[in-house]
C-alpha cells in the first residue's frame, strides 16, 4: 500500500459545465489509417509508430511517421498523427511543420490550426497566428477554448476593448466567472491598465478560500506585479494556513517566490495561460483518452510559449503519469529549475514514477539527494520511509519515519496516514507497543478508516490479544467496506480464532474468492478446511499458498503444513 501525505490538489478550474464540450469530444481528431494504393513498406513503418505510440515512446512515434511522410508526404491521415503527437511530446517544431500541411485539405480540424497558430504566436508573427485561430471552428475539439485564445490572440494586434470583447462569450459560459475575471485581468494588466486589472482581481481574492487554487495563483502574481505586495502575501499566508498541503503542488509557492515572479505580462506569458486554462478543463471534464491526449497538446504549447510555467509542467506531467508515460513525466519533471519552489517537489514525484517502472534504485537515489538538500523536509523522508516499506526493508522504514516526525512541530503530525505507514512497519519490526500507539492515532485523527481498523484489529487477534476489541475493529471495518477481500479474510480469522470454525469457512472462501492471489489468505482457508475436516482441500490451498510468492517464514510454515497437517488440531 502506497500512503501519501501530502493532500491532492483540489480542483485546478472548477469553472465550466461539462456542456461546453460537444458530445463527440469523445472521438479522435487524430484518428488515422494510412491512404489506399500506399508505397511499399509504408504501411510497416506506420504500423510501427503505432505500436511506438501504444507503448508510449512518443518520440521514436514522430521519428517513424515524419520517415512515413517522407515517403507519402500527401498522406493526410499521417501528417495528422504527426502532428498530434509530435505536439504531445512538445516538439512544435515538427508538429507545426505537418499541421500547415493538413489545414488547407481538412478545414473542419481544430487542432491542426491551433498547432500552426501557437508556432506563429512564438515568432512573433501575430497576424499569421490570428489567421489560424480565426480557422479553428466553433464546434470543434477546439472550440470550448476559443474565447481565451481568440482574446490573447488579439492582444497583440488589437486595442484592449478588442481583446476583451473575445472574452465576452465566458459571460454566458455556466461558472465561468471567475475565468472571466482573471483572463480580463491579465488582459488590462498586459495593456497597461492597471486598475481595471485590480477591479478584476480584487472580487476573486475576497473569495480566496472558495477559489480554485488555479485562479488564486494568477490573482496572487497580478498582485505582486501590480505593487500589491502586502495583499499577495496575505493571500499565500491565507492558502497556506487553510489547504498548505497542496502549497506547491498547485502553484502557490511558485508565485510567492521573488525570484521567479514576472515583471509584466507578456503576449507568450498570456497566452500560456489561456492554453494552460483550456488544459485543465480538458482533463477535469473529458475524461476519456482523446481527452487526455488534447489537453497534453494544450500544456505542452503553453510551455512553448512560456517555458517557466512550472505548474503547467507538474499537471501535463501528472497527465502522462495517469496514462503510464512514466518517461515522459519525468522528463517534464527534470526540467524544472533547481532554484524552482517546487523542485524538490517535483523529484519526489519523479521517484514515484521511478517506483512504478521498476527502477528503484533510481527511485531511491533520487530520494537521497532530495534528503541531502532539504534535510529539513519531513515529507523527503516520509517518501524514504514508504519507499523502504514497499521493498520491506521495515527496520529502514521505521528510522525514515522516524525522522520525519522530528522534523514535524512539536513531533507530531495531523496525518493519519503517517502514523498508519509508521504504525505498520512498526508491526513488522515486531515493535507491537508503539506500532499500537501509532494505529491508535491514526484512528483518532480517523476513526472510520476501514484499512486502520482492519490492520489494528487484525494485528491484535493474530497476535492473541485483545482479541474481542480486535474482532470489533474489524467488524466495524467489515460494516465500511463489506466487498474488502482483506477485511472478509480477518474476520473469517476472528471467527477461526475464536472458535467459529463453520462460519469462519464461509467468510474465508468469500475472501479467497475476492482475493484469489493472496498467499495468507489461501493459507488461512487452509487452515479452516483442516479444522472442519475437509483435509483434502486444506492441501489444497496449502499448496495453492506456497506458489504464491510467501516470504521465508510463511514458506517454511507452509511446508511443515503440508508435511505434517495442522499440528494445533
Amino acid at each position: 500500500m502506497h500512503i501519501q501525505v501530502a493532500m491532492t490538489s483540489s480542483r485546478l478550474f472548477a469553472i465550466v459545465a461539462l456542456a461546453v464540450f460537444p458530445a463527440w469530444l469523445q472521438g479522435a481528431d487524430a484518428s488515422t489509417t494510412p491512404n489506399q494504393g500506399a508505397p511499399k513498406g509504408l504501411a510497416g513503418i506506420y504500423l510501427s509508430a503505432r505500436h511506438a505510440e501504444a507503448v508510449s515512446d512518443d518520440g521514436r512515434a514522430t521519428a517513424l511517421l515524419n520517415r512515413a511522410l517522407e515517403m507519402d508526404p500527401d498522406n493526410e491521415g499521417i501528417l495528422r498523427q504527426t502532428y498530434f503527437i509530435a505536439a504531445q511530446v512538445g516538439d512544435f517544431s515538427t508538429a507545426a511543420t505537418a499541421a500547415a500541411r493538413s489545414v488547407e485539405s481538412s478545414p473542419q480540424m481544430a487542432l491542426a490550426p491551433l498547432i500552426v497558430a501557437v508556432n506563429a504566436y512564438k515568432q512573433q508573427k501575430y497576424d499569421a497566428a490570428w489567421s489560424y485561430l480565426d480557422k479553428i471552428p466553433a464546434q470543434s475539439a477546439g472550440g470550448f477554448a476559443l474565447p481565451l485564445l481568440r482574446a490573447w490572440g488579439m492582444a497583440p494586434r488589437q486595442p484592449a476593448d478588442a481583446a476583451l470583447a473575445e472574452l465576452a462569450p465566458l459571460q454566458g459560459m455556466n461558472g465561468a466567472a471567475d475565468l472571466f475575471n482573471v483572463m480580463a485581468g491579465l488582459l488590462n494588466e498586459y495593456y497597461g491598465r492597471n486598475a481595471q486589472a485590480l477591479a478584476n482581481y480584487d472580487p476573486l481574492a475576497a473569495r480566496a478560500d472558495q477559489l480554485a487554487p488555479a485562479i488564486l495563483r494568477i490573482v496572487i502574481d497580478g498582485y505582486h506585479r501590480l505593487g500589491k505586495d502586502n495583499e499577495a502575501n496575505a493571500l499565500v499566508t491565507r492558502f497556506a494556513n487553510t489547504r498548505g498541503a497542496s502549497l506547491f503542488v498547485d502553484g502557490i509557492a511558485e508565485v510567492a517566490d521573488p525570484r521567479r515572479r514576472t515583471k509584466k505580462i507578456s503576449a507568450d506569458q498570456g497566452m500560456a495561460e489561456a492554453l494552460f486554462a483550456a488544459c485543465q478543463m480538458l482533463l477535469q471534464n473529458v475524461n476519456t483518452p482523446f481527452g487526455t491526449q488534447l489537453a497534453v497538446v494544450y500544456g505542452q504549447a503553453a510551455l512553448y510559449l512560456n517555458p517557466d510555467l512550472t505548474i503547467a509542467r507538474r499537471v501535463v506531467s501528472a497527465a502522462l503519469t495517469d496514462r503510464d508515460r512514466f518517461s515522459e513525466a519525468n522528463a517534464m519533471l527534470a526540467a524544472v529549475k533547481k532554484d524552482d519552489s517546487s523542485y524538490a517537489s517535483a523529484r519526489l514525484q519523479m521517484s514515484e514514477n521511478f517506483e512504478r517502472m521498476d527502477k528503484p534504485d533510481e527511485s531511491l537515489a533520487l530520494l537521497e539527494e532530495v534528503a541531502k538538500e532539504r534535510p529539513d523536509w519531513p515529507n523527503v523522508q516520509v517518501a524514504i520511509g514508504d519507499h523502504m516499506r514497499r521493498a520491506k526493508k521495515f527496520a529502514d522504514a521505521v528510522d525514515a519515519y522516524d525522522r520525519a516526525f522530528k522534523l514535524f512541530p512539536g513531533g507530531e503530525s495531523d496525518a493519519w496516514q503517517l502514523y498508519y505507514a509508521r504504525g505498520i512497519a512498526l508491526e513488522r519490526t515486531k515493535q507491537w507497543d508503539r506500532a499500537d500507539m501509532d494505529f491508535r492515532k491514526a484512528l483518532a485523527l480517523n476513526p472510520n478508516d476501514a484499512g486502520v481498523l482492519n490492520y489494528l484489529g487484525y494485528s491484535m487477534i493474530d497476535r492473541g490479544i485483545n482479541i474481542a476489541e480486535g474482532r470489533a475493529m474489524i467488524e466495524k471495518a467489515f460494516k465500511l467496506k463489506p466487498d474488502d477481500g482483506y477485511i472478509i479474510d480477518s474476520l473469517g480469522w476472528a471467527m477461526f480464532l475464536m472458535g467459529e470454525t463453520e462460519s469462519a469457512v464461509i467468510h474465508l472462501e468469500k475472501a479467497v474468492e475476492t482475493e484469489p492471489a493472496d498467499a495468507t489468505i489461501n493459507e488461512h482457508l487452509g487452515d479452516a478446511y483442516w479444522k472442519v475436516g475437509r483435509r483434502n482441500e486444506a492441501f489444497f490451498q496449502w499448496r495453492r499458498a506456497l506458489g504464491l510468492d510467501p516470504d521465508d517464514d510463511q514458506r517454511t510454515e507452509l511446508q511443515q503444513k503440508l508435511a505434517q497437517g495442522l499440528a494445533r488440531n
